[in-house]
């Protein structure tokens, strides 16, 4: 990709991803102002000296994104996949997780209404019915705790007001795509009111089964998603507000299809299978929030049950064979905070406490109708955490910033690896799997932000993260250790010409260590896969956004991030399964071993690059609202993400490459003067590029070119949606 056309992207006026609605104020034109709580308190967008993006519930639906994967495209640095499972994989600014299994944790803490979702299956919930969505690039341990490495999510719904409506939706499009969605809110009395809202969404795979015959498996990359989501807010005294919460989502249909390669077809949209794959997963959630205001303080307490159950049947991508896999998660969390606003001191402290509890049986079929089993029944973690943070107005212009966390986790399995015959019965023992290991961590955070003028704010902060150990399958010592960073980062927030233009730069510089990688370890007497801690990584880069209201009807939006991630120090003194495979002496890769030596031999990764960081990636895009003299109108909107390339994980391999790419969306709403009715058109990926979403080379085999199976975003797809506000 050439530099000259992407540093001319960057040199167009930007945008936030958010589409703030055209506003008119005393005769001025100007942008809106979104409140956001990503310090735990609400505060103007422009005035959080910390770089955040935010985008509206009215911005989601005209942009089309329906779950948290479609963020990926619309904020600086941000890279969001999902993988068969429906699993969500979250990098940030180069920091992330691949392992979604129920020992991995993420690195990007995600949230619904301030309730921690441990589980990366359990974040593809639909957005519907959403007032905002936040994401915070920024190390936030202080005040989100060890699974903020490298920042948060903030999924943010609509709460019950005391005004009767709703509205409702339908939409429909190729591969006989359908959504609908419906909201309506009931005021039952002056201190109640109730909402609920649903979302369906289905759609035909994208990837056609060409294998014919009685054993021909089915089309994959379909949906079959519903979601619903009840509220209850009273407040019985002007003091005292209770939020009651339900949210229910089942997943259907075959999932997700690898994709073998090197391609066993010409096309990732056309696949030999002959398994009938699907899933049966279900997912709950209660909860509560109650705030109550002290006058001195404001005490806020958040409740949440979670319950996961997922059923699945895949297909090996390699052998053809399928496998099971049955798990049911559960989760509870405590959260108290207390949070006080006087003219100098704005504070909050605050307790947490989480605990999850999982049961896992994945089972993949070898032959004769015996499989290998991983059987987990007692898989649990649970995390214990203080927090406090104070913002000091040194002088009207001048705050200065101080937070500290103290977390506690603790994380324990009891199960093992065994062979099974087809009843279940155990036959053989491979090895038992046993942990049980407590770590903590003190995170601290400092900033600095100076009004520079009227409109415009400069900010510099340094903080730590920390992600929690964890273990590999085998008896003790199995641990590994936790993952850290330093953070430090400035920005300038900036509001030009009477409000129309708003411009924010953000540079960055992180220090990681201690990051967790698969390497070759011993399991039973025996070298496996394992997790080990490499030593240190680099990362920095500049992020640049805004928004240019230019006329009432002409509205250009972008955003521009420039991205270095290396591995600085990262030395396998033992390998891996590549670097020990002499198939592999010849193959291009960014690390290095000597190969005339016998394995296991020594694999340095240092220089490398980190998975998932395209160097440049660009959003653009430019609206314009048509007037009709009947007072109707017709709004076209176009937008384009452009990336540079990128390793989808470290090794280096040409197999595991997306080439640089550009995706573009088209949209077209029509608004009659009167009725509360739109209708919208649209176009998503109008290049119909096949971008690779994940690509991991086989570790069992360690033949680089024989990989595990790719994952690919959806293809070009098109269609129309009929909204109605009631």
């Amino acid at each position: 990709m050439r530099k000259s056309s992407l540093m001319a992207g960057a040199a167009i006026a930007t945008l936030l991803p958010a589409l703030p609605v055209l506003a008119q104020q005393a005769d001025t034109l100007q942008l809106d102002e979104i409140v956001v709580t990503a310090q735990r308190r609400a505060e103007n967008l422009q005035e959080t000296p910390l770089a955040v993006s935010a985008i509206t519930g009215e911005g989601l639906a005209s942009q089309g994104i329906k779950s948290v994967v479609d963020l990926s495209a619309q904020v600086p640095s941000l890279q969001i996949t999902s993988s068969g499972s429906g699993a969500s994989q979250v990098f940030m600014r180069g920091i992330g997780s691949s392992n979604v299994t129920e020992v991995g944790d993420p690195a990007i803490a995600y949230h619904i209404d301030g309730i921690y979702i441990a589980r990366a299956t359990s974040t593809g919930a639909l957005f519907y019915d959403i007032d905002r969505v936040e994401v915070l690039r920024w190390s936030a341990g202080t005040l989100y705790g060890r699974n903020a490495t490298a920042g948060a999510i903030n999924v943010i719904t609509k709460k019950p007001t005391q005004e009767l409506g709703g509205s409702a939706a339908i939409e429909y499009g190729n591969y006989n795509a359908l959504t609908t969605s419906g909201v309506l809110n009931v005021p039952i009395k002056e201190d109640l009111a109730i909402r609920g809202a649903f979302q369906t969404t289905r759609h035909d795979g994208y990837q056609k089964v060409i294998t014919t015959g009685p054993l021909a498996g089915n089309d994959k990359y379909d949906q079959d998603d519903k979601s619903g989501r009840l509220q209850a807010l009273w407040t019985p005294t002007e003091r005292l507000s209770v939020n009651l919460r339900g949210d229910y989502l089942h997943r259907g249909g075959a999932g997700g299809g690898e994709v073998g390669y090197p391609a066993r077809t010409s096309s990732p949209w056309t696949s030999l299978s002959t398994v009938n794959t699907s899933r049966d997963n279900t997912y709950w959630s209660t909860g509560a929030e109650v705030n109550l205001d002290l006058d001195w303080a404001e005490l806020t307490y958040i409740f949440s049950y979670n319950y996961a159950n997922e059923d699945r049947n895949a297909e090996n991508v390699v052998t053809g064979a399928p496998n099971y896999f049955y798990g049911v998660d559960k989760t509870t969390s405590n959260e108290l905070r207390l949070g006080g606003d006087t003219e100098s001191l704005k504070w909050v402290i605050g307790a947490y406490h989480f605990k999850e509890d999982n049961d896992v049986d994945f089972r993949i079929f070898l032959a004769d109708n015996n499989y290998l089993s991983f059987i987990q029944p007692e898989v649990t973690s649970e995390t214990t955490a203080v927090f406090g943070q104070a913002t000091w107005s040194v002088t009207e212009a001048l705050r200065l910033t101080g937070g500290l966390r103290y977390t506690e986790d603790k994380k324990g399995r009891t199960g093992g690896t065994f062979f099974t015959n087809n009843s279940g019965a155990i036959t053989g023992t491979v090895t038992l799997n046993v942990s049980d290991n407590k770590w903590n961590k003190v995170n601290w955070r400092a900033g600095v932000d100076y009004d520079l003028a009227e409109g415009s704010m400069a900010y510099a902060n340094v903080a730590t993260g920390y992600k929690a150990g964890g273990y590999y399958d085998g008896l003790p010592p199995n641990d590994y250790k936790p993952e850290s960073i330093t953070s430090y980062e400035v920005g300038v927030k900036n509001r030009f010409m009477d409000n129309r233009l708003q411009l924010n730069l953000a540079g960055f510089y992180y220090d990681y260590r201690d990051f967790q990688i698969s390497a070759i370890g011993t399991i039973a007497g025996q070298d496996a896969t394992v997790t080990l801690n490499a030593d240190k990584a680099e990362i920095y880069g500049l992020e640049l956004e805004g928004d240019f209201l230019l006329t009432e009807q002409d509205r250009f939006d972008a955003s521009v991030s420039w991205l270095h991630a290396r591995y600085k120090d990262f030395l396998l003194p033992r390998g891996d399964a590549f670097a020990n495979n002499n198939a592999n002496a010849n193959i291009a890769r960014c690390y290095t071993a000597d190969y005339s030596s016998a394995p296991p031999r020594a694999a340095d990764f240092s220089g490398c690059k980190m998975a998932r960081t395209p160097e440049w990636s660009i959003n653009l895009g430019y609206q314009h609202k048509f007037e009709f003299d009947n007072g109707a109108s017709l709004t076209g909107r176009v937008q384009t993400h452009i990336e540079s390339a990128k390793y989808l994980e470290y090794h280096g391999f040409e197999q595991n490459k997306q080439d640089a790419f550009t995706k573009t969306d088209l949209t077209l709403t029509y608004a009659p003067a009167e009725g509360g009715w739109t209708v919208m058109a649209y176009v998503r990926n109008l290049e119909d590029e096949n971008v690779l979403t994940n690509s991991n080379p086989n570790a069992t085999t360690g033949f680089a070119t024989n990989g595990s199976g790719d994952f690919y975003a959806p293809p070009r797809t098109y269609g129309a949606r009929l909204s109605i506000d009631f």
